[in-house]
């Protein structure tokens, strides 16, 4: 990435959190100076706590898959912001980004809109000058007041729910879910994948307040795990209109199968359109679905394994997946890091439950509103868990593979410190995904 584009980005980075507002006014006025680009494209938004971007890669990959060009606009990124925005899987060109940094600056108020505004601008853009026919478009966090709320589409989708972001969004499962259903509108038929009852009843609830047609997931794909492990998950599928079949994904863990229903259950609603979805196009985007920094090996350090688990339900899939579903033996070392919003001791406890008798690093992350490695220390002290500050995850990871006892090391609690460790160790999305 060039200089000149580093720089901007970063100090639009600097701008992350400032304005948050109660409405959409400032992406909706960039909306405007740009002619509308989110008009020119259909697409799928797609909300939740857990399983959003997984959700999100499954159905891009099958749309292209169809023939179909699409865009993806997911975040945060990995190791570069490139990752966020791709046409066909391709990231977008730099001189492209430079472009649209340029016809956004030129805009009236420009210098006052915040980082996630510009970013969904400069996705939309992006997209549109491109000829996308499909984005398939993360939400950020919430939903309601979300920049990508901006979007008219033609599903909505929901994920499961969980408690996340409770500064922003609110304390409970209830007060979420009315968050993140603030992307439903209405006539665009919406799916849930909502399992916990009172979040479930908020989405419905929500639904039927502004005319979405709300299908349950689980009443639209029936999904079972045939078979898993290491290489991946193989599901048995009985969905209309394609009846039973088998899918084979790279994704692991058994929790990839509600998020496999979920997008499903979408494809149905985009099938149900009009929009040509053979099963050969199921079946090639599940199996060629990457969604980097899952549950996945180091390719060049294999006994590294990251996940970006980042909550306490997060970090619960995790482990389950790891000896439920992989059959992996304790891991022998645990390097961890965490943002300051979110209940690292909780995440401490149960990664405590897996491996009671791993070494844990405890370390902060560059440029992250993290907890510092002796605050992460003293949180591990309370769940009785012994553990070693290092200032950086580089340092960490490397100092774990350096012990003299041999098996897996596990790096989670944060998508910017596996980001961390993909920049020092390799793995990361690259440009095409």
């Amino acid at each position: 990435m060039t200089q000149d584009l580093q720089r901007r980005l970063e100090r639009l980075w600097g701008l992350e959190r400032r304005h948050l507002k109660p409405d959409l006014a400032g992406t909706r006025s960039l909306m405007e100076g740009l002619g509308h680009p989110e008009t020119r494209f259909d697409s799928v938004h797609v909300a939740g706590t857990n399983g959003k971007g997984s959700v999100c890669a499954l159905v891009e990959r099958v749309l292209r898959a169809a023939g179909r060009r699409t865009g993806l606009y997911t975040s945060p990124h990995l190791v570069e912001f490139r990752e966020r925005i791709r046409v066909d899987g391709r990231w977008a060109e730099e001189a492209d980004l430079e472009a649209g940094l340029d016809a956004i600056a030129a805009l009236p108020h420009a210098a006052e809109r915040t980082f996630f505004e510009v970013a969904t601008a400069l996705a939309f853009a992006h997209f549109a000058r491109e000829r996308v026919e499909w984005a398939v478009v993360e939400v950020g966090l919430g939903g309601r007041l979300d920049c990508t709320n901006v979007l008219v589409p033609a599903v909505c989708a929901i994920t499961n729910v969980g408690l996340d972001h409770t500064e922003l969004l609110g304390a409970t499962h209830e007060a979420i879910a009315a968050e993140k259903a603030g992307i439903l509108k209405p006539g665009v038929p919406a799916v849930s994948g909502v399992e916990h009852d009172g979040a479930a009843a908020v989405v419905a609830r929500r639904a039927a307040e502004v005319g979405a047609p709300l299908a349950a997931a689980r009443d639209v794909a029936h999904v079972e795990v045939a078979q898993q492990g290491e290489w991946g998950t193989r599901l048995a599928v009985e969905c209309a209109p394609w009846g039973s079949f088998q899918l084979q994904l790279g994704l692991r863990g058994a929790h990839q199968r509600e998020n496999a229903r979920t997008a499903l259950a979408v494809l149905a609603r985009l099938a149900e359109r009009g929009l040509s979805l053979p099963l050969d196009s199921l079946r090639e985007g599940f199996a060629r679905a990457r969604w980097p920094g899952r549950l996945e090996p180091c390719p060049g350090e294999p006994r590294l394994w990251w996940d970006g688990a980042h909550n306490l339900e997060g970090v619960r899939r995790l482990c389950q997946a790891w000896t439920d579903d992989l059959g992996l033996e304790p891991p022998a070392a645990i390097v961890f890091a965490a943002g300051r919003d979110k209940d690292a001791a909780g995440m401490l406890a149960r990664l405590r439950a897996l491996a009671p008798e791993a070494e844990l690093y405890a370390t902060g992350m560059t440029g992250a509103r993290s907890f510092a490695p002796e605050e992460l220390v003293a949180l591990a002290g309370e769940a009785g868990i012994a553990a070693s500050p290092e200032a950086s995850v580089e340092r960490a990871v490397r100092r774990s593979l350096e012990r003299p006892a041999r098996g897996r090391v596990l790096l989670c609690g944060s998508l910017f410190a596996v980001g961390e460790a993909m920049a020092a160790f390799g793995g990361a999305p690259g440009e095409v995904v």
